[in-house]
């Protein structure tokens, strides 16, 4: 038997024609040259992260099993904004293809078309319950704002409302707010008498006049969790609005503070993918493995969130639940954060805030 090779056509190999070596010689050096996106398609999705526990929590709990389970790599995205998203939709070129933002961007998302629908084929519609989906959203975790203060300038349990936070004649000293209004809004409203069932459509004016009661003893306008931690762990402040987070890591570090489980809002977060990736299908598997009750309850404990599924609780100890705003134990306390009753509020109201600030 011959072992001598033919070509597609039966024409022996060794007959081809000087033109057709020069040919394939071409062709293959154009294929090495190619990027290697190009060439092999690689198996990878882009998610924005927002560093620190946040990017740990991800990385063991939902990354990296995520890539032994379908073999496609995540890879970090950091720096991700509203900006970012709508020029992505714009120009076709993606920096990150998912990434987890609060339900007043994912309303505005939609508004202008930035996102992808959910893709129910791949994900599945008994994957989370129906009040987790936003829109083109799926609800991942809750983290609340809550009064936070300190037991050696108060006693314990003394301070309950929002009321008590801005009674400075009951308990004086100096506080610390939210800078950015969004955080700081319903608590002017609750403190001035605002009923819980009340707060909505917002009453601007009445909420600014309640600020000015509180401004000379808002020592501090905080704008990020670390802020917040280091200026009542160093006693600068005796109270302020915390993001619940940086409240519990005060404790662990056996600071003297209590976190307040009444009147405090909760914020949800959600998963959004960006309109026009064209890695879409693997965005929606990777959100489908992420919000599985375990590997949900899993992020949800190391970065101290709260899980949106209650099905999560299935792997949450009494004691990891005792952080989380979503522990049904809170729930009467809980304030939900109303998105669309912002509406398009919140832009002028915010320059009116940032104004206010410097008077």
């Amino acid at each position: 038997m011959s072992n001598q090779t033919t070509d597609n056509h039966g024409t022996p190999a060794h007959g081809a024609t000087r033109r057709q070596v020069l040919r394939a010689g071409a062709a293959a050096t154009a294929a090495l040259a190619m990027p290697a996106i190009v060439r092999a398609q690689p198996k990878v999705l882009y998610v924005n992260s927002q560093g620190g526990s946040w990017e740990a929590a991800a990385r063991k709990n939902l990354f990296d099993p995520f890539t032994r389970k379908t073999g496609i790599e995540i890879k970090s995205a950091p720096g991700a904004s509203f900006a970012k998203l709508a020029l992505q939709a714009r120009t076709g070129v993606y920096e990150f293809d998912i990434q987890t933002v609060g339900a007043p961007n994912v309303v505005q998302a939609m508004k202008q078309n930035l996102l992808e629908p959910i893709n129910y084929g791949i994900f599945g519609r008994d994957t989370v319950p129906a009040g987790q989906i936003l829109d083109h959203g799926v609800g991942n975790h809750a983290y609340s704002t809550n009064i936070c203060f300190n037991t050696t300038r108060y006693a314990p349990g003394s301070i309950k409302t929002w009321q008590d936070f801005w009674n400075v004649g009951k308990f004086p000293g100096p506080r610390s707010l939210g800078r950015e209004l969004s955080q700081t809004i319903v608590f002017a409203l609750l403190a001035d008498g605002v009923p819980r069932d009340k707060l909505y459509p917002i009453d601007l004016d009445r909420a600014f006049r309640s600020l000015d009661k509180i401004k000379q003893s808002t020592r501090v306008w905080w704008t990020t969790g670390p802020q917040i931690r280091e200026l009542l762990g160093d006693g600068e402040v005796n109270m302020a609005s915390v993001w619940h987070a940086h409240g519990v890591a005060l404790r662990k570090t056996g600071a003297p503070v209590e976190i307040v489980w009444n009147e405090f809002t909760m914020d949800r977060t959600y998963w959004i993918v960006s309109r026009g990736t064209p890695r879409a299908e693997f965005a929606w598997e990777f959100l489908k493995f992420a919000l599985e009750p375990k590997n949900n309850a899993g992020f949800c404990v190391d970065g101290a969130y709260g899980p949106l599924n209650p099905a999560a609780f299935k792997y949450v100890t009494p004691e990891q639940a005792r952080n989380m705003p979503t522990n049904p134990a809170y729930a009467s306390g809980a304030i939900e954060f109303d998105a669309r009753g912002m509406g398009d509020l919140m832009t002028q109201a915010e320059r009116r805030f940032q104004r206010w600030l410097q008077q």
